[in-house]
């Protein structure tokens, strides 16, 4: 099977072009790893195979159509909910501004998510909402730093926790929903990542990545073909060739076997003293 795996799908337009890649945009298989609420609007689209890992682990279903309705969100009671001009919505309890819950843009009753806040002002905890209105995640912190992210099964159920420290996920935890028993824990975002996409993708698939950012860390232990398609220049801020495709195109990094690359950036790589027996040229999405 042909995949493209991407990190997140944040806007319309990206996943038009998403698509446009895919080996059959009218069917394409994508993977994704970011966690997103908005995921559903694309994924839930008719003929597409969209694997989050996340999603895969949580069993999450998309349910085209429905939401959560602004006022379905939870409040305290007897607290007073007002519709500000810049969409966000303020609870007030006692007369004291404690939270704000946000819509999905261009939407006007859709619940995205409601954010709770301390008496000082500093963050409390958010609650997400994925697009089809079930409870996607709870983002928990102190002292106004993000500490924990839980992401649910569609009964509210725990099963996946990101853990932080100074801004960083140090350690994932997958969990039995039912006995909350730890199935299995990562000590980085990058070996979660490993493992999911290792357990996903098999030596016949084909993965095709845009960046060489966190999608090549998650191809590391991989058995599949996978592909570069280079969008980016491929030389960095100083001229000087981007280190990961240095390391790509001299086998340094060894799990990316076809770099494509347009005719403009081919002739750019001639010049540069490196190995090219991985390169091809492509025009309009076709290899030559």
């Amino acid at each position: 099977m042909d995949y493209v795996l991407v990190n997140n799908v944040v806007a319309d337009n990206q996943w038009q072009q998403i698509k446009t890649q895919a080996s059959d945009p009218k069917h394409p298989n994508v993977i994704s790893l970011v966690s997103a609420p908005k995921l559903g609007k694309y994924f839930g689209e008719p003929g597409v195979n969209g694997i989050n890992v996340l999603d895969r682990l949580t069993h999450r279903k998309y349910h085209p159509g429905q939401y959560r309705f602004f006022n379905d969100v939870p409040v305290p009671y007897w607290d007073k909910v007002f519709v500000n001009k810049d969409g966000s919505i303020s609870i007030y309890d006692h007369g004291s501004e404690i939270g704000k819950e946000y819509l999905y843009p261009n939407t006007r009753r859709a619940a995205q998510d409601v954010r709770y806040t301390n008496p000082d002002g500093t963050m409390d905890y958010i609650e997400e909402y994925a697009y089809d209105g079930t409870i996607f995640s709870n983002l928990f912190y102190a002292e106004d730093e993000m500490l924990e992210m839980v992401f649910y099964d569609q009964r509210h159920r725990p099963v996946v926790r990101y853990y932080l420290y100074q801004k960083v996920i140090n350690l994932v935890t997958v969990e039995d929903p039912e006995t909350h028993e730890v199935l299995k824990r990562y000590d980085s975002l990058d070996a979660f990542y490993n493992d999911q996409l290792r357990s996903i993708v098999t030596k016949d698939d084909t993965v095709t990545i845009d960046y060489m950012g966190v999608e090549l860390m998650a191809l590391a232990n991989t058995e599949s073909h996978n592909i570069l398609r280079l969008v980016e220049s491929p030389l960095d801020d100083q001229g000087q060739v981007r280190g990961n495709l240095a390391d790509i195109l001299t086998d340094r990094i060894k799990k990316i076997q076809t770099v494509q690359v347009s005719a403009a950036d081919y002739k750019i790589l001639q010049n540069q003293d490196l190995p090219l027996e991985k390169v091809v040229i492509i025009i309009d999405n076709q290899s030559m």
